[in-house]
Parts: structure tokens; sequence; C-alpha cells
């Protein structure tokens, strides 16, 4: 898998961000909801929330992804053709790098299915960590 291109960096920054905020944002949660047993308004909010953003998150994503396949596919088709008629004029290592177009259109749709997931936990990171 081409491990070093710029898709995969993007993909791979974005994890470890997540990785390392979500914990820190669901302790302030907890914590907010923990402390607050006398504001059933705030704890109400701060839920609603915590569930409108997650839904919005996967119909974001949902839809980055379609739209992605759906690019992927036709990149890949040029490509396809492109290494056939290569094929057929006597280039029979045509498709020696079509592994790696797949790879890197597969990290494109992997990078769309959670960049709205990366960005509702950055912008929790910085409501909650005020």
């Amino acid at each position: 898998m081409l491990m070093n291109s710029v898709s995969a960096v993007n993909l791979q920054k974005k994890t470890m961000m997540m990785c390392a905020a979500v914990p820190q944002i669901m302790a302030s949660r907890f914590w907010m909801l923990a402390t607050s047993p006398m504001n059933p308004t705030l704890q109400q909010k701060e839920i609603f929330t915590m569930v409108e953003e997650k839904q919005k998150a996967f119909v974001d994503s949902i839809s980055d992804i379609n739209l992605q396949i759906m690019s992927s596919q036709s990149v890949l088709l040029n490509k396809w053709m492109s290494s056939y008629q290569r094929f057929m004029l006597g280039h029979y290592h045509a498709f020696n790098s079509f592994e790696n177009d797949i790879d890197e259109e597969t990290i494109k749709i992997l990078d769309k299915g959670i960049s709205p997931y990366a960005a509702t936990v950055k912008v929790n990171q910085k409501r909650l960590n005020r």
C-alpha cells in the first residue's frame, strides 16, 4: 500500500488526532454531566448535542463516501482502459501499477469517510477544552 502518499498521511494524521482527542472529549463531557446534577437543562442540551453531531457526521460521512466511490470508480476505469490499451500495444507491464492506483483510491474513500468525524472532534475539542 502507498502509505507515504499525501492522502495516506492526511488519513493517518486525522486518525491519530481523533485517537488522542476523543478520550479527552468524553472525559470532559462526563465531568460536565456528573458535576451538574442540579442543572438538568445543561445535561439534556449536552446529550442532545452529542446525538445530533453523531447523526450529522454519519450522514455526511456516508454521503462523502458515496461521492468518492463514484469518483474513484471513474478514475480506476480510465486508468484500467489506458493500461489495457498499452497492454494491447505490447507493453506487457502496463498493469503493474494498477494495485497502487486501487490502494490510492481506497485511501481517498477512507479519508472521505473519516473527515466528518474528525471535523466534529475538532469542534468539540475547542468547545469543551476552553
